[in-house]
C-alpha cells in the first residue's frame, strides 16, 4: 500500500490532511516469538475508513504517512520536529491536519506542537485509539471521524478552532493542556485544569467561549524549530535524596533547566541539605520550575511553609500547566533565553497552557542599615490590574538594629504614625524582636487592587523612630488571571 492517499469529491467543501504517525490505531496483531503482538502497519485499513469519510461529508482528505512508522513511546524532540515540517509543508493547501498518532506520548507531542506552530489559523488535531482500527469493538472509527470533521470545519458548518487540539472520544482538548490519564479507557485523556472546548455526543458542539482568537491575517504562520533537549524532568518521593539531586544537577552537567513535580501546592522537604541543594542549582543558572504531581490543582508556593524554601531559593512557579506543557515549553524557551527572561517567559501565558500570569516586581536590595528605603516599578504592560488574583510580598535576609517596628507598604510614602494598625496600605507590620530573615506574606488581591489602579507600585520599607533595617531582596509577586480574548462570534456553543 502506497504512503499516500488522495480521495477527491466532485464539489469539494473543505480540504483536510492527514498525518499518520504510527500509534495503536494502525496497529495490527502480529505472531513474534509466539507471542501476539501488536505493530504498527501502512495505512491500509485507515484509507478503506477515510474514503467513506470523503464522500460523505464533502471534505477532499489528502492521507500520508510520516517516514518510519512509530510507536509514540518512541516519539520525541526530533519527530516533533517532522511532524511539525510536514504540517508547514501543507498548512496554505488545506483547511485544517489531522495527525494519527500514539495515545502514550501523545499529550506531550500536542503540547510541543502547541508551542512550535507560531500564529496558528487552523485547526492541528491530534487523536489516536485505544483499540486498533482493525479490531471489532475499535474505538479509532469515531475518533477518526470526528477528528476530520472539526479539521474540515468548513464542511461541517463548525466554527473554525486556531489551536492544535485533542479530539478523543467525547472531547475537543486544548493541546496544552491535555493529560493521559488512563492506558484503557476510551476516555482516555482529559483537560484538567481548563474546560473543554468542545463536546461530541449526537452533534459536535464547540464552546466558542473557551477558545483563542486567530492572530490578524497579516501575521505568517511559521514553525519554530531547535528544541533543546537540556532538560531533566525528576518527581519527588518520600525519601527523596539530596545526595542524588546534587549528583544530577551540581555536578558539571548539561542540563540548564529542571522540572521538578512537588507535591500537593507546591510543596518539597524542609530539610535543610535538600534546600542547599535546590540554593547551590540557582548559583549555577539552571531553572527550576515547580509543577504538581497531582492531576488538578495549581502551584501556590508560599501558602503552606513548605513550599517557602523553594520560593526563597528563587524555583520558579509552573501555575497549573500541566507536566507535558511545562517541560516542551522549557524545550521551546531555553533555545534562546536564559536568566529572568526565561524565567518571565515561563511564567506569562503563551498558547493558553496555564489559567493565570505570574508577574514578579524586583524591588532591589538594602544591604547598608537605613529607616527608610523606597523603590518603585512600572508593572509589566501585559498586567491587567483588576485580573489580579492573589499577591505575595516577599523579604529576603531582612534584618533590623533598635527596637521597635518594620512596616512595608504599598503606595504609601508618608512617615509612621500612631494608629495606623488599620491602613491598608500596610502590608506587614512586624516588631524587630520578632523578625526572621526570609518574610513571605500573602496579600489580599482586592487591597493590591486598589492601591495599584493604573499607576506604578511603589514599596517603602519603613523603620519606627531608631530603628534601621537591611535586606538582600525586595519582591511583591503578582498572579493575574489569564485575559481570554474570546473569538469573534456569538458567545456559547456552536454545533453541528
Amino acid at each position: 500500500m502506497s504512503d499516500v492517499a488522495r480521495f477527491q469529491v466532485a464539489t469539494a467543501r473543505a480540504r483536510v490532511f492527514i498525518l499518520y504517525t504510527g500509534g495503536t490505531i494502525g496497529m495490527e496483531e502480529e505472531m513474534r516469538g509466539g507471542v501476539r503482538t501488536l505493530t504498527p502497519q501502512p495505512m491500509g485499513r485507515l484509507v478503506q475508513h477515510l474514503e467513506r469519510v470523503s464522500s460523505e461529508t464533502g471534505i477532499e482528505i489528502e492521507a500520508r504517512a510520516l517516514t518510519g512508522l512509530f510507536d509514540s513511546s518512541s516519539m520525541g524532540p526530533p519527530q516533533w520536529q517532522q511532524i511539525a515540517d510536514v504540517i508547514e509543508e501543507v498548512y496554505e493547501s488545506c483547511d485544517g491536519i489531522v495527525v494519527l498518532h500514539g495515545t502514550d506520548t501523545l499529550a506531550y507531542t500536542a503540547s510541543a506542537l502547541s508551542f512550535m506552530l507560531e500564529n496558528l489559523g487552523k485547526p492541528i488535531v491530534l487523536t489516536g485509539s485505544q483499540l486498533p482500527i482493525s479490531h471489532v469493538r475499535t474505538d479509532a472509527t469515531q475518533n477518526l471521524v470526528n477528528a476530520v470533521c472539526v479539521a474540515g470545519w468548513r464542511a461541517t458548518s463548525l466554527p473554525c478552532i486556531p489551536e492544535v487540539v485533542v479530539v478523543f472520544a467525547d472531547s475537543i482538548l486544548r493541546g496544552c493542556r491535555t493529560r493521559k490519564v488512563s492506558a484503557s479507557s476510551l476516555r482516555g485523556f482529559v483537560s484538567p485544569n481548563y474546560p473543554a472546548l468542545g463536546t461530541i455526543g449526537e452533534r459536535i458542539e464547540v464552546h466558542l467561549e473557551h477558545l483563542r482568537a486567530a492572530p490578524e491575517s497579516r501575521v505568517p504562520f511559521c514553525v519554530v524549530r531547535g528544541l533543546s533537549t537540556e532538560v531533566l524532568d525528576l518527581s519527588l518521593f518520600p525519601g527523596f535524596s539530596a545526595d542524588h539531586l546534587a549528583r544530577i544537577l551540581v555536578e558539571p552537567s548539561e542540563i540548564k533547566a529542571v522540572l521538578l513535580r512537588t507535591y500537593g501546592a507546591g510543596n518539597a522537604p524542609e530539610d535543610p541539605e535538600f534546600l542547599d541543594v535546590i540554593t547551590d542549582v540557582a548559583k549555577k543558572a539552571k531553572v527550576i520550575v515547580n509543577v504538581t504531581q497531582c492531576l488538578e490543582g495549581m502551584i501556590q508556593m508560599g501558602l503552606y511553609g513548605a513550599s517557602t524554601g523553594l520560593l526563597e531559593r528563587g524555583v520558579v512557579s509552573g501555575l497549573d500547566m500541566t507536566p507535558e506543557a511545562a517541560l516542551t515549553k522549557l524545550m521551546w524557551a531555553l533555545q534562546n533565553r536564559s536568566g529572568a527572561d526565561l524565567i518571565s517567559f515561563m511564567q506569562t501565558d503563551q498558547r493558553g497552557e496555564q489559567s493565570e500570569n505570574l508577574f514578579d516586581l524586583a524591588y532591589g536590595a538594602c544591604p547598608d542599615g537605613t529607616s527608610h528605603y523606597s523603590a518603585t516599578r512600572r508593572p509589566d504592560a501585559r498586567l491587567t490590574v483588576p485580573r489580579i488574583g492573589a499577591a505575595i510580598l516577599r523579604v529576603v535576609g531582612l534584618e533590623a538594629e533598635g527596637e521597635g517596628r518594620v512596616r512595608v507598604m504599598l503606595n504609601h510614602a508618608a512617615p509612621m504614625r500612631a494608629g495606623e494598625n488599620d491602613d491598608p496600605r500596610v502590608l506587614v507590620d512586624l516588631r524587630t524582636d520578632e523578625l526572621r530573615p526570609e518574610v513571605t506574606v500573602r496579600v489580599r488581591a482586592v487591597r493590591v487592587r486598589r492601591l495599584i489602579g493604573d499607576g506604578d507600585a511603589r514599596l517603602d520599607v519603613v523603620g519606627s523612630s531608631g530603628v534601621k533595617v537591611r535586606f538582600q531582596g525586595l519582591h511583591l509577586t503578582l498572579y493575574a488571571r489569564v485575559h481570554h480574548q474570546v473569538l469573534p462570534g456569538t458567545p456559547g456553543p456552536s454545533s453541528s
